[in-house]
């Protein structure tokens, strides 16, 4: 029986979108952002954008020709947000629990609009003690969920890369198969362009082609793009432990004819190189200035704090249905 609030689309990927076989994390995202839309479009009636994709900690990577559900449900409404939890599973193989195998999970947040301003969504009203439990538990995150924010706003970039940095820009057109409805361009494109971003710095470092993301998401849309903008994606290592490659993102855009782009969103990704489903040790960044060590240890925190989110929500999902 069909839930109100609540839907799962199915998706399989006919072709190598990385190296290793599997389906890369854009891809991913991409389905995410499909199902967490339409449900969310659904409960309030309208247009919706997105404002906030969480934490996606890829736990199971996705084979292709493999068939993936990705189930999204409302779990908590304020004003015109209306906060979706998504999941993709793959039914044909079993997880650790007996269960269907999970690869990802996260929350994500959508803003309802009419002709361009911002209006209420209908109330979500819990009705069991689990639904109860997920809304005191996704409004309780905002707070959190704005100190990252905060935080990702306050990381200087610099205006070129040192020596001994890793600084990779991606520059080009937004096009019209990118849209959604106003000729804005759709948040799975504007993720999959942040992961690769991501993964193009983190390969130009380690020097490796197969190169993925452990943790991506806790993407804040700041502004639309429009469809003939120019975009700009940054995508600036700055930090590395004995396996990962920490990433932090930023998209501008602009008209063709303004000299200086505004920041439209936001990201910080962990990066790995898998080898037989382990992390493979990489090289080692080290900071060669006060600015860039403050860079470091500003990037670190959010990491920490990121994970802590996707962690209380994951634990409050295994309490109840």
């Amino acid at each position: 029986m069909q839930v109100r609030g609540a839907l799962s689309l199915e998706f399989t990927a006919e072709g190598y979108t990385h190296p290793s076989g599997t389906v890369g994390a854009g891809t991913v995202i991409t389905w995410i952002d499909k199902a967490g839309y339409a449900v969310a479009a659904s409960w309030a009636g309208t247009y919706v954008r997105a404002s906030y994709v969480g934490n996606m900690q890829f736990e199971n990577p996705v084979p292709v020709d493999t068939r993936a559900v990705v189930q999204a449900r409302v779990v908590h409404t304020e004003g015109p947000y209306v906060h979706v939890q998504a999941r993709l599973v793959m039914p044909s193989l079993p997880g650790a629990d007996g269960g269907p195998m999970v690869c990802t999970e996260c929350l994500l947040v959508y803003a309802a609009e009419e002709s361009g301003y911002l209006v209420d969504a209908p109330a979500w009203v819990p009705e069991t003690e689990a639904q109860r439990m997920r809304d005191e538990q996704a409004n309780s995150a905002k707070v959190l969920r704005t100190t990252i924010e905060q935080g990702m706003n306050a990381l200087p970039f610099p205006e070129e890369a040192g020596p001994n940095d890793e600084l990779v820009k991606l520059c080009f057109i937004a096009g019209v198969g990118e849209t959604t409805i106003g000729s804005t361009i759709r948040a799975s494109a504007i993720m999959r362009w942040i992961d690769e971003a991501a993964a193009i710095c983190a390969a130009r470092w380690s020097g490796s082609e197969n190169v993925v993301a452990a943790f991506a998401g806790g993407v804040r849309f700041l502004e639309n793009i429009e469809v003939g903008n120019v975009v700009t994606v940054d995508a600036l290592l700055v930090h590395t432990s004995p396996r990962a490659m920490h990433v932090a993102l930023r998209v501008y855009a602009a008209q063709r004819h303004e000299r200086t782009p505004k920041i439209v969103a936001h990201s910080l990704a962990v990066m790995v190189v898998p080898d037989d489903g382990r992390a493979q040790p990489v090289r080692q960044w080290e900071p060669e200035s006060e600015w860039s060590a403050s860079l470091e240890a500003a990037a670190v925190e959010l990491v920490r704090l990121r994970s802590e989110a996707g962690a209380t929500w994951t634990s409050s999902q295994q309490r109840g249905a």
